[in-house]
């Protein structure tokens, strides 16, 4: 009996302190777009998603982990959605993102905890890329321009 209670109390404990996790990363964008990606997110009470809020991680994160913070996340906007059962962090971004991957470090707070988590996200080159802007070179002038050309430097000496 006492090592069931015990055991019992054990359980309790440890998924009172249980964490908020991040699950699979899938992006929505490619390389040299705005950033669209859904984050996975685990490990939740539904008491605790209802008081989640998300944001970007300071700037002092990103430094203390030696990492560069990449421009477009200036413009981040992370969002929670619904989708059935599961709960996703959708991350967008007003910028394209230029980089082969983007380490997104996501600060979760629920109600009496703050913690930061790190995702990363692999952006693969866009398979159907825009075709590339050709300039027309300046045509070169007809022998007909360059006869007439020819007669009104004459008319005019």
């Amino acid at each position: 009996m006492q090592y069931t209670l015990l055991t019992l109390l054990l359980c309790f404990w440890l998924g009172a302190v249980q964490a908020a996790e991040l699950g699979d990363v899938v992006p929505r964008s490619y390389r040299g777009q705005p950033l669209a990606a859904d984050i996975e997110l685990l490990a939740l009470a539904p008491d605790e998603l209802a008081g989640l809020q998300v944001r970007l991680a300071d700037a002092n994160v990103y430094r203390g982990a030696n990492v560069a913070m990449p421009p477009a996340l200036a413009t981040a906007r992370l969002q929670i959605e619904r989708r059935g059962a599961q709960s996703v962090l959708h991350v967008t971004t007003a910028q394209p993102v230029a980089a082969e991957y983007v380490h997104l470090y996501v600060r979760l707070d629920t109600p009496g905890r703050q913690e930061v988590r790190l995702a990363t996200v692999w952006l693969q080159p866009d398979p159907n890329p825009a075709p590339p802007v050709v300039v027309a070179p300046a045509s070169a002038p007809t022998a007909e321009q360059l006869a007439a050309q020819a007669r009104a430097a004459r008319a005019a000496a």
